[in-house]
């Protein structure tokens, strides 16, 4: 700038001794005309480089503000449809997370509204009759009709009596309470069961229950709360507990855990495990809960939609494939990652473990995922499992009831044996007693053998030395006769005597 004033100074003097030296021989009118158009030209190459100037910078500024727009037309069609062409690189960008963007916020939207269902709140609960309870929706106010002439406001519209809900359908009931840090809000206390329309008739109704009331539920149907009904069970989801800290989370975890009776371990064990979640896996994490953080090492395609078409919601998802089956829930066209792109999956199985096996994805590392829960099979399991319970505890009670019957009859069958066995007793100690007065008797006969056996065996003797004494007596007595026969007999006789 210093060298344009310059510049101007030196034109200036220069002009003004031009002038000087031309005036003795110009008019007057001449001189101030020159000296005019000077002035004016020198006026015009000021304004003339302000003109510029301005134009240069509005240039740039609407260069600068083309340049914004097209960023905001890229930006606004990024937020509408999460996709759009960069206007300076050319390349093709879209959001992190669908939900950033309108189509997917709509999607997510609409995704919540289904696993939700419908819902119907401040139902006031009637009469109980066995499983079967009467209730009555709350009136459905009709919008009111718009004057476009700009009147008097229209006279409210009246209460709907028409109701989506018809016989036979199936409704999960829920406590109606308050919620704790909004009052305007109504939320689920605490679950009360599984109904089913019986009857409906303009706003009341009649439901029952699709199982036997076990005590908790007919406590919980005694309570003061209006209800909540929804066509679904509501599902289980990690994203809900994102965005909370860890007392909000407890707070909120360990007052439902209250509501329904859950003692202090098992809320502990709920808290723990919503937690944990994406932390990374200990050695104490049950294998169904253990994930695995990978990165793609190369561009993927994964088919997410099945190739039939089912007509209303009948079946949502393919069996065996998993695929989508439902129009509503197919994309269009397959998921794919880009090289470096991390996701969590399940390597202990295919199809995770085949992507490992062939190099596609690289285990980052073990994470511990909460496994969801299914609510509605849950809540049939426990039913299923407590009928089975009662079952058992019947056939067990009918079990303790014959064995009672069993112990009762061997009671007495061992009181009789044992009144038996006394008398038993009693009669072998009779019997001992005999045996030893036997034994003793017949100690005494054998003595008494014994000493007749020596008394008869002295007689013996002596009566063999009698015999002997009394043959030699005979013997003396049979010669002397016979001598004597002798001595008298003739001596010529020839007689013998023997």
């Amino acid at each position: 700038m210093t060298v344009f004033y310059i510049v101007i100074a030196v034109l200036v003097l220069l002009f003004g001794i031009f002038s000087y030296l031309n005036a003795a021989n110009w008019n007057v009118l001449h001189v101030l005309g020159l000296f005019l158009t000077f002035g004016a030209a020198f006026a015009y190459l000021v304004l003339a480089a302000a003109v510029l100037r301005t134009e240069s910078s509005w240039k740039k500024l609407a260069e600068q503000k083309d340049k914004e727009l097209s960023q905001a037309v890229s930006q606004v069609e990024l937020l509408e449809s999460g996709r759009t062409v960069n206007p300076q690189s050319g390349r093709l960008e879209s959001v992190d997370d669908p939900t950033d963007s309108l189509v997917g916020a709509k999607a997510e939207l609409k995704r919540i509204m289904y696993d939700r269902g419908r819902l119907w709140r401040n139902v006031a609960r009637g009469a109980i009759n066995n499983n079967q309870v009467g209730l009555t929706l709350p009136p459905v106010q009709a919008p009111a009709a718009t004057n476009p002439a700009g009147g008097a406001a229209p006279a409210p519209a009246p209460a709907s009596t028409q109701r989506s809900l018809a016989p036979d359908d199936i409704v999960y009931a829920f406590g109606q309470m308050s919620h704790p840090e909004d009052p305007t809000l109504t939320v689920p206390a605490y679950f009360i069961g599984e109904f089913v329309v019986r009857t409906i008739q303009d706003q009341n109704l009649t439901v029952e229950s699709t199982t036997k009331l076990d005590r908790a539920q007919q406590q919980t149907l005694n309570l003061p709360n209006q209800w909540m009904l929804y066509d679904k069970m509501p599902v289980d989801d990690h994203e809900v507990f994102d965005n909370m800290d860890d007392a909000e989370l407890a707070s909120l975890i360990r007052g439902a855990c209250s509501r329904m009776g859950l003692p202090q371990p098992m809320q502990d064990e709920v808290l723990t495990s919503i937690q944990r979640n994406g932390e990374t896996a200990g050695a104490d994490a049950p294998e169904i809960a253990v994930m695995s953080k990978v990165t793609f090492q190369q561009d993927y395609e994964v088919p997410v939609d099945a190739q039939a078409n089912t007509a209303g919601v009948t079946q949502e998802f393919e069996p065996a494939s998993g695929l989508a089956a439902a129009a509503f829930l197919k994309q269009g066209e397959p998921t794919k990652f880009s090289k470096g792109d991390q996701v969590v999956l399940s390597t202990s199985r295919d199809p995770g473990k085949s992507l490992v096996d062939q190099g596609i994805v690289t285990v980052d590392e073990k994470v511990y995922i909460r496994p969801l829960n299914d609510f509605a099979f849950q809540f049939h399991a426990y039913k299923a499992q407590v009928e089975d319970m009662r079952d058992m505890a019947y056939t067990l009670n009918e079990d303790i009831k014959m064995l009672t019957e069993a112990e009762g009859i061997a009671k007495d069958v061992i009181a009789y044996r044992e009144q038996e066995k006394s008398k038993l007793q009693a009669d072998k100690d009779k019997v001992v007693y005999e045996q030893e007065q036997i034994a003793e008797y017949k100690q005494k006969l054998l003595n008494f053998l014994t000493e007749t056996l020596k008394v008869n065996s002295r007689l013996y003797r002596t009566n063999q030395t009698l015999v002997e004494e009394l043959q030699r007596a005979s013997d003396a007595v049979l010669r002397k006769l016979g001598q004597e026969e002798l001595d008298k007999a003739d001596p010529d006789s020839l007689t013998l005597a023997f």
